[in-house]
């Protein structure tokens, strides 16, 4: 499964979705955190964010924390989209974990396969306690 990039040279199909997941994630979380810092600024009129219970938001894994992040009233958007921001940069390893996943079965690459499902059952591990 390789393809060919702009230059005519060889590159697997997996490094390609690789990086475009890795660039699509860092781009998407860069746009969300500027997003919510530019409307934190308009509704409060500075960069300071307090210890408030306002702006904590709590969940008992990081699942039912994605779950909850828009499920209450909307207020506090600005700090919700930094926080989605935040959340899209913590899974963006994740989403490739899983895509290597399909891609290594796909490809019945056992060996590759079993590392990855090894990385991705310690990740969603992770995820899930913290």
């Amino acid at each position: 499964m390789v393809g060919r990039d702009d230059k005519g040279d060889s590159v697997p199909v997996l490094e390609r979705l690789i990086s475009y997941v890795l660039i699509t994630g860092v781009v998407m979380s860069i746009f969300l955190e500027a997003a919510g810092l530019a409307l934190y600024y308009r509704s409060s009129g500075g960069f300071a964010i307090a210890r408030d219970s306002r702006v904590i938001l709590r969940a008992d894994d990081f699942f039912v924390f994605l779950g909850r992040l828009f499920s209450g009233p909307p207020s506090n958007w600005s700090i919700r989209l930094m926080t989605l921001g935040i959340a899209v940069l913590i899974l963006t390893p994740y989403v490739r974990a899983v895509l290597s996943v399909v891609y290594f079965a796909s490809a019945r690459n056992f060996t590759y396969l079993a590392v990855t499902l090894f990385v991705l059952v310690i990740l969603t591990v992770s995820l899930l306690v913290h």
